[in-house]
């Protein structure tokens, strides 16, 4: 009996699909509070199959009406997630005590020279902040990346003048269920270890 040679190309859309219905219960278990964090490494693979899929040469008619209905169904699921993300980060609803727990053992140290000059410092802050707000039932409208990044620049600043440090570190952490944004000298920490 001959074996079935399967076409990569079907492969790929047979991996996308699967990683689509993965995706919708990650995000379903994100919002009914089983977990701290969204789905986003899963939501990065099938943004990635996507891409990829779409600058592949060679794809046969059936093949591409295929992944233009996995395109469009994830088009409504994006709309879908974006709707529910609006209302969860409005809702400022208490997170499950699961994610409490998670949350009271997590801080972030991140250290920076000149924010100014390290935008992909402030956005790996900005995000652990964003996260931390989001898991904790905070509210995070208004507060954008712009406005985040000059109040870094100008907080890093202060210190630098006032405490003489070249370098900040800026923590995220979470303590008695609420968030907790700090800033302090590097070399203030450093200190605090020796001592």
């Amino acid at each position: 009996m001959d074996q079935k040679v399967e076409n990569p190309i079907d492969q790929e859309l047979d991996r996308l699909e699967i990683e689509m219905r993965r995706l919708k219960i990650e995000y379903d278990i994100y919002f009914n509070g089983g977990t701290v964090r969204p789905p986003i490494d899963t939501k990065g693979r099938v943004e990635t199959s996507i891409k990829r899929l779409y600058d592949v040469r060679g794809m046969t008619f059936g093949q591409r009406f295929r992944y233009n209905g996995l395109v469009a169904r994830y088009n409504v699921m994006r709309e879908m997630i974006r709707r529910q993300e609006a209302s969860h980060d409005q809702s400022g609803r208490p997170p499950t005590a699961e994610a409490m727990a998670a949350m009271r053992n997590r801080v972030m140290t991140i250290r920076c020279h000149d924010p100014r000059h390290q935008p992909d410092k402030v956005n790996e802050i900005y995000n652990q902040l964003m996260i931390a707000k989001r898991d904790c039932g905070e509210r995070v409208d208004g507060l954008t990346l712009d406005v985040f990044s000059k109040f870094l620049t100008a907080r890093a600043n202060q210190i630098k003048r006032d405490l003489s440090s070249d370098e900040i570190d800026f923590v995220v952490g979470v303590e008695g269920g609420r968030v907790k944004f700090t800033a302090r000298a590097a070399n203030e920490a450093a200190n605090k270890k020796e001592n």
